[in-house]
């Protein structure tokens, strides 16, 4: 049972050097967690209440991602995601669940909303977060811009 901690440490920890791809990744290890958290929660409603109260989810993973990318002034990566929030709306909105969730929030949905807040300053500070401290890899990235 001493190994638990260290297992679930190691499928939490995102790779160095730290990269948009990377990034992704590590958000993308919670899925199998998610994934059983919403079947409990359809167990326990409905499968409307749960589709509602996980349909924003991927919003999270994308804000993340996109703090990351404008960070690290990755272009591409931030185009990448901003695309994937696009799409993503969209196709909420062509199924109707977009206007579903609209008109009838659940309360989920509302702790989704600041964890979309917190993703995307944790994605601003991803570095900071994973023990780059400094300006160093801040001033490296704007040189590479402006490159």
């Amino acid at each position: 049972m001493s190994r638990f901690p260290g297992r679930v440490d190691r499928w939490l920890t995102v790779e160095r050097p730290v990269t948009y791809w990377s990034f992704w990744a590590a958000l993308l290890r919670l899925v199998p967690f998610l994934a059983l958290l919403f079947v409990l929660v359809l167990l326990a409603t409905s499968p409307t209440f749960a589709l509602r109260s996980f349909a924003p989810l991927p919003f999270v993973f994308v804000a993340a991602t996109f703090g990351y990318a404008v960070r690290a002034f990755d272009g591409v990566g931030a185009l990448i995601s901003a695309l994937s929030a696009v799409v993503y709306g969209f196709l909420l909105a062509l199924h109707g669940v977009g206007a579903t969730l609209l008109r009838q929030p659940t309360p989920l949905l509302s702790v989704l909303a600041v964890l979309t807040f917190v993703a995307l300053l944790a994605g601003f500070g991803s570095p900071t977060l994973h023990g780059q401290r400094g300006d160093a890899e801040l001033e490296s990235a704007r040189q590479r811009w402006n490159e």
